[in-house]
């Protein structure tokens, strides 16, 4: 049987937060082998587009195509991934959905933007919709923050059944990329239940993960306060790559997300963060020898 094309969407703007999507996603595809389909979403009903006719829209739309190529093929090195393009109508965060539905997309790839300068690009509340509703994998980056390489993965963990998953998704990307696990868990609280539940999953976690034949290091810290801050100084004290979090798409648990620690994360982390819907792995990994 013919091995399926694993396949990355990246939404492209030409904005310099959607150039940096492009890059993580070269980045990934150079190592996973998936070809990047590169998506340009165009408002027909809006200046220019309504004032030009079919002939003038359809140049318009090879330039878009002949643009989005240049562009990846500046920002690749050596031997480039291969790209399609697709340039269609509609609503950006919709769109986006629909055609990683409809070119079976194993990961979209995002620009977004600072923390500081969200509420001037909506790009960055565009990132967190697709993040929360996509049901494949998605990987949200800020400018300035991609990583070339994926060799430090950092994995927080919590009391919530969907641990499990993210800790197979992060064996999954590990092996791929050769990485080593940072396993991660914070407490508010010194109550010996629920200190005694995090130790506990931490080390369950630790063994699962070396069976696995991947390197893992684990930490426990308690918190006053800021979970997030106390969050970013261990990403950045540890130099990481990557940061994976666990989003849901029930309506309740979205407007919970939306205001939580993970959308802090997402906004905040000066590092790529990788949002996986729980259920499922990352599709694009689940070929490798001793990940079935």
């Amino acid at each position: 049987m013919e091995k399926k094309e694993a396949r990355i969407l990246v939404p492209v703007d030409f904005s310099e937060q959607s150039k940096e999507g492009i890059y993580q996603a070269i980045q990934i595809a150079n190592e996973t082998g998936a070809r990047i389909y590169l998506l340009h979403v165009i408002r027909i009903n809006l200046p220019p587009w309504n004032f030009m006719d079919d002939k003038e829209r359809e140049n318009q739309i090879l330039s878009i195509e002949q643009a989005l190529v240049k562009e990846a093929e500046e920002l690749s090195q050596d031997t480039p991934p291969e790209f399609s393009t697709i340039v269609v109508e509609g609503k950006l965060c919709d769109t986006i959905l629909d055609q990683a539905a409809q070119i079976d997309a194993e990961l979209i790839v995002m620009g977004t933007s600072t923390a500081e300068n969200i509420k001037k690009k909506i790009i960055g509340s565009n990132a967190l919709r697709v993040a929360t509703e996509a049901d494949i994998p998605v990987v949200t980056v800020k400018n300035g923050c991609a990583s070339k390489n994926l060799d430090k993965i950092i994995l927080p963990l919590d009391l919530t059944k969907e641990t499990r998953e993210k800790v197979t998704d992060a064996v999954h990307l590990a092996k791929r990329f050769h990485s080593k696990i940072y396993a991660v868990s914070f407490s508010s609280t010194r109550d010996d239940g629920v200190v005694g539940h995090l130790k506990g999953q931490l080390r369950q976690v630790s063994d699962f993960v070396e069976k696995a034949g991947i390197e893992i290091e684990t930490d426990f810290r308690f918190y006053d306060g800021n979970r997030r801050k106390k969050f970013l100084e261990y990403v950045q004290d540890k130099d990481a790559d990557l940061v994976i979090i666990t989003t849901h798409q029930q309506p309740e648990i979205v407007r919970f997300f939306m205001g939580s620690f993970a959308k802090e994360v997402v906004h905040s982390a000066p590092v790529p963060v990788l949002s996986i819907v729980p259920k499922g792995t990352f599709k694009v990994l689940t070929s490798m020898p001793g990940t079935d």
